[in-house]
């Protein structure tokens, strides 16, 4: 199925999203809920910092420069290929859509890296996206 990256490659991509997103986490562990500017939904889960993405790192933290840079270094179609994982794991495409997801992220153009790195979720979503396309 994956054609541009190997599996191996998308984990480690998935670590480094995680060690990004732990170090972003800590960051926010010292701010209040209500300092965030989320109101509060009536039910079901609430993550209040999921809106924040990886905005509360700065740009040049180790973690996330090293995402950054791991993503920007691959081809265009290896990181198609990181988005399309991702539409998979969020439902936008099912696991036997993979070609149309694969071939309409090629309206992002030149999909930069900086796309897929401000995404606090990275680290599940590609996991799941490997699982649903049972690759892991």
């Amino acid at each position: 199925m994956l054609k541009h990256i190997a599996t191996e490659d998308v984990e480690r991509i998935a670590q480094l999203a995680k060690a990004a997103r732990d170090a972003r986490d800590v960051i926010l562990s010292e701010v209040r809920e209500q300092d965030l500017g989320q109101p509060k939904p009536a039910r079901g889960e609430h993550n209040p910092a999921a809106a924040l993405g990886l905005d509360p790192l700065p740009f040049d933290h180790p973690a996330r420069k090293a995402l950054r840079q791991t993503i920007a270094a691959l081809s265009t179609d290896a990181r198609r290929e990181l988005q399309a994982l991702v539409w998979i794991a969020r439902g936008d495409y099912g696991a036997a859509q993979w070609d149309k997801a694969f071939a309409d992220s090629a309206s992002i153009v030149d999909l930069p890296a900086a796309q897929l790195t401000s995404e606090a979720d990275l680290h599940e979503l590609l996991m799941k996206g490997l699982y649903e396309l049972k690759l892991s």
